[in-house]
């Protein structure tokens, strides 16, 4: 903010009653003592009021004391005795930003930027003035002429590029990435943070790259680890995503963050040997969290140890979590899964009473009422069709709902809701095999065959499917070892 001083100064000398007091408050600003330079100022524009150098140092005290519309009034004197002064419009500028009021911020930048083209840290606060209001476009001009500015590369390459990811010109933005990268005028943990701002604006990556870069110069990154993690982790790339996750816990040990992504990564690969022997190992650190004892739960479910996860559900019930519904939910599926059909009937119902939005739980519910015999089916159809109301596309509603009218012999309702969930869903088995199934008791062998010969097309790439699963699952372990 402030400018050299003697420099402005000798525009317009001080007149002789104001030169002792000038002194008394250039020694004060230049010792950063503010609220002296601006009391002793105060008297000197009183002595001299007609000269601007003392207005636009009385503003710069104002300003550093954070006397916004002080500081205002004062630039605005300075410029109307000095109209051809950049600096003042820089200074009056910042003050209107700071106040709120970014269109007379932008154009005070404009003019004095008229008057200096090339001043840097005035066209860095434009640009960013121009972001702040989303002008992307306008701002990239100065951004880009800045580039290789002293002191100020790193910060406008990196506005630079946030410009072209909102204007969506991804191959300008990775061009940016590239550059920067090459500089090397970024240090790691400058990385990371890039890293995050492109992980915000959706450039996966963009930041995959650029965190990997950090993580190659200094590999006891934790944040940056985590970071890279979550970005594989959403990109299914598991094994990569668990080795990220799980060197950011090792880093950082007490960060149930880290440690609650690690665990979801291993969730979805499905390696829940490993996660519960991770869970067990974390729960003396983060056992009364919800989210640990939510996992925990998910963990024994796909380790079909039913009986524990049953446990640690109605645990965590107890533990008043945010989401209820859900974990009635999951109570559900494992009581299903044990057979203990009434049990499951009534956590379904738990869950539907806290949250009726969710069609999930009325098409479990409804397969559990099926299951019960053909007294039930009217119960499960009722069900089915509350959930069709919020979900009406829904192929596997679709599916229940057919299988209800096969078990009552209506087949011509069955038949149509059948269809529907294989055109919905084409790689649907189970859809297949019931329609299958309907249309030879239609009589409509042709079709039957049909849809029989769909079947074991499915079954088949299932089988293909699951083989490579098993290929890759070895690959792992081997590599793991």
């Amino acid at each position: 903010m402030l400018v050299p001083i003697l420099i402005l100064l000798a525009a317009a000398p001080p007149a002789a009653d104001a030169a002792a007091l000038w002194q008394e408050a250039k020694t004060f600003l230049e010792h950063q003592q503010y609220a002296e330079a601006r009391r002793v100022l105060d008297a000197a524009v009183k002595a001299a009021s007609k000269d601007a150098a003392l207005w636009y140092y009385l503003g710069v005290s104002c300003a550093e004391l954070k006397d916004v519309n002080a500081a205002i009034s004062a630039f605005e004197t300075a410029r109307t005795l000095a109209p051809k002064r950049a600096e003042i419009y820089f200074g009056l500028g910042l003050e209107y930003w700071h106040r709120g009021d970014l269109g007379k911020a932008k154009a005070t930048y404009r003019t004095g930027l008229s008057l200096d083209p090339h001043e840097a840290r005035a066209l860095q606060n434009y640009a960013l003035l121009l972001m702040k209001t989303s002008e992307y476009k306008e701002a990239i001009g100065p951004l880009a002429s800045l580039k290789d500015a002293p002191d100020l590369a790193l910060p406008t390459r990196v506005s630079l590029i946030e410009c072209y990811l909102k204007l969506q010109e991804r191959e300008h933005a990775q061009r940016e990435i590239d550059e920067l990268l090459s500089a090397g005028i970024a240090s790691p943990t400058d990385e990371t943070k890039l890293g995050a701002i492109l992980i915000e604006e959706g450039d996966t990556d963009g930041a995959e790259q650029v965190l990997r870069a950090s993580l190659g110069r200094q590999p006891n990154q934790a944040k940056a680890h985590a970071a890279l993690g979550v970005i594989l982790l959403n990109k299914k790339r598991f094994p990569e995503a668990a080795e990220s996750l799980q060197q950011a816990v090792l880093l950082e040990p007490d960060s149930e963050e880290y440690a609650m992504a690690f665990a979801e990564t291993l969730l979805l690969w499905k390696r829940n040997r490993e996660l519960l022997m991770f869970l067990k190992e974390m729960e003396p650190k983060f056992g009364q969290s919800p989210e640990f004892q939510y996992k925990m739960a998910l963990a024994y479910y796909g380790a079909t140890q039913l009986s524990e996860s049953i446990a640690t559900l109605e645990k965590l019930l107890r533990m008043n979590p945010r989401r209820k519904d859900h974990i009635y939910y999951m109570l559900g599926n494992s009581y299903q899964r044990m057979g203990k059909v009434a049990d499951a009937e009534k956590a379904y119902r738990s869950a539907i009473e806290i949250n009726p939005k969710d069609a999930a739980y009325y098409l479990e519910l409804a397969t559990v009422l099926r299951s019960q015999g053909p007294d039930r089916v009217d119960d499960a159809i009722t069900q089915i069709t509350r959930g069709r109301r919020i979900a009406p596309f829904d192929p596997s509603l679709a599916l229940q709902l057919a299988l209800c009218y096969e078990s009552k012999a209506d087949f011509n309702s069955a038949v149509g809701l059948a269809e529907d969930a294989v055109r919905a869903k084409p790689d649907m088995l189970p859809a297949h095999i019931a329609l299958t199934r309907i249309y030879f008791r239609l009589g409509r062998k042709a079709e039957g065959q049909r849809e029989k010969k769909a079947v074991a097309d499915l079954e088949e790439k299932q089988r293909q499917a699951l083989a490579a699963r098993h290929g890759e699952l070895e690959s792992a372990n081997g590599q793991a070892q």
